[in-house]
């Protein structure tokens, strides 16, 4: 039988999960959260210019400071200590150690920073960790080999696509929208309307935490919340993680 598929997808392990978390549980959602094993606890500010983080600021050196150019949001990862009690009941992927463009970095160190990163995920969290996506969106195509070393099946890009079919590449995922486009609810009411014929019908949208904190138009809580509420609300529609609903697809359930 043919399916819709729903799922969201978080990158950097933030405190802001937790508010997520609550939402996502309230409304029966999945989700994905994409964590950097070398960077649990790590305190910085995210400035933005509209929508968009565009500069990260150390903890110190944000706060030490009386005056910023930019409107800043914290931007605090969950210390190691809190990771299993958080993320309960969701499934955890890889954003590489350090979250590093893959696309500049040795051979060498993209195998290091996707292997080491998904070892350590699986072992903290008890779970088979194989998912992944790029920081930045970049260096899918020299990374291959690498992904499939640490037996990676999947992994997302940061670009987004029109379509709401699975990625004929699992390992070049693209998006079908990130949550601060003005076109989210559109997209969403295309994707309901929509009839899936033959094949399973897919749709992934993204999303950091610390942007829920800009609190501008397309970027808020309220808006996180209202799309969670009008996905939920449509029963045809499965809402889960990433690697659900590519093992659901697989198994044509």
């Amino acid at each position: 039988m043919v399916k819709k598929y729903f799922a969201w997808s978080f990158d950097d392990g933030l405190e802001q999960d937790r508010k997520i978390i609550e939402i996502l549980k309230k409304y029966n959602m999945g989700g994905t959260f994409h964590l950097n094993s070398g960077l649990f606890g790590d305190r910085t500010y995210e400035g933005r210019i509209g929508n968009l983080g565009m500069t990260e600021m150390p903890a110190e050196r944000y706060e030490a400071k009386k005056y910023h150019l930019l409107p800043y949001v914290p931007h605090f990862r969950i210390p190691e200590s809190g990771l299993r009690e958080v993320y309960a009941g969701f499934e955890i992927a890889s954003h590489t150690v350090n979250r590093v463009n893959l696309g500049k970095c040795s051979e060498e160190e993209r195998l290091r920073q996707i292997k080491d990163d998904v070892a350590r995920l699986s072992e903290l969290f008890d779970q088979e960790v194989t998912g992944f996506a790029y920081p930045y969106g970049m260096g899918a195509e020299k990374s291959r080999e690498a992904l499939k070393q640490a037996g990676v099946s999947y992994a997302r890009l940061a670009v987004s696509r029109p379509t709401f079919r699975f990625p004929e590449d699992p390992l070049a995922m693209p998006l079908t929208c990130w949550h601060i486009s003005s076109k989210t609810f559109r997209r969403i009411d295309e994707f309901v309307s929509a009839d899936p014929g033959n094949d399973d019908m897919f749709f992934l949208m993204f999303a950091h935490g610390y942007e829920f904190d800009f609190g501008t138009k397309e970027s808020n809580w309220e808006k996180f919340e209202k799309i969670c509420r009008t996905v939920s609300s449509h029963k045809d529609i499965i809402c889960c993680s990433i690697g659900e609903a590519f093992r659901l697809h697989r198994k044509g359930e």
